[in-house]
């Protein structure tokens, strides 16, 4: 009938005893042959700095920003619990 047969090894992937198959080529490089590191201390440095600093302005100029609202609204915040400060409020009210 040309069924399986009951107990019958076909073989491992790839060696089913089929017919082989042609046309598909695979290459391998030796791991003795490979450098997986070349190059990646000169890479970290390089690319590290071409990165910050191709970012720096989107965080530079927002951070000197707020360092600069934040420091106001802390004098003017002192001056306001100041002597000063607290008549300054009452004339105002």
């Amino acid at each position: 009938m040309g069924g399986p047969e009951p107990h019958g090894y076909m073989g491992w992937w790839g060696h089913m005893g089929g017919p082989k198959q042609r046309g598909i080529v695979t290459y391998s490089v030796s791991s003795y042959a490979q450098k997986p590191f070349a190059g990646a201390l000169y890479n970290f440095f390089f690319n590290t700095f071409r990165r910050v600093s191709s970012q720096a302005i989107f965080v530079i100029l927002p951070a000197s920003g707020l360092i600069y609202v934040i420091d106001k609204a802390r004098a003017r915040n002192e001056y306001l619990y100041s002597k000063a400060g607290r008549e300054e409020l009452e004339a105002m009210m």
